[in-house]
């Protein structure tokens, strides 16, 4: 796998994990509220679904979907690993970006795993139960 392949899916799990981070607290106060509604996140219109502890977020315009577990801890972000792999799906499906990565979905999937374990062996994300953690200096 090149360097250019690596940096785009860590590219994908920094813009995923910010934006659990940047919206976690906000939508979980609305979503307690509405279990469904639209939203307008930085002049953006936006429909939410969501259940006890997580939420799925459209973008009306694109349909870029983004479903994440709302965040309660202190130091890291935590993230389910298929989420983040829809995320990026819906982000290529979405934006055309096929250039970094095959066209072919099992190969791609394959590739996001590989991804996935070399950042763990280097330490940059780590494993816990089913879920993986980026620390929050990270994204700094």
């Amino acid at each position: 796998m090149d360097k250019k392949t690596q940096a785009r899916y860590f590219d994908y799990i920094l813009v995923y994990t910010n934006t659990v981070l940047e919206l976690s607290e906000e939508l979980e106060k609305k979503c307690s509220k509405n279990k469904w509604w639209d939203i307008t996140i930085e002049r953006k219109k936006y429909m939410y679904f969501s259940k006890i502890d997580w939420v799925t977020l459209i973008n009306k315009k694109t349909t870029l979907e983004l479903s994440f577990f709302f965040n309660k801890e202190k130091d890291s972000i935590y993230f389910e690993k298929n989420n983040l792999h829809n995320f990026i799906e819906s982000d290529l499906n979405v934006s055309g970006l096929w250039k970094d990565f095959p066209t072919n979905i099992k190969i791609r999937s394959n590739l996001f795993d590989e991804c996935l374990n070399k950042f763990l062996i280097s330490g940059r994300i780590k494993k816990l139960d089913k879920w993986f953690t980026i620390s929050k200096k990270e994204l700094e």
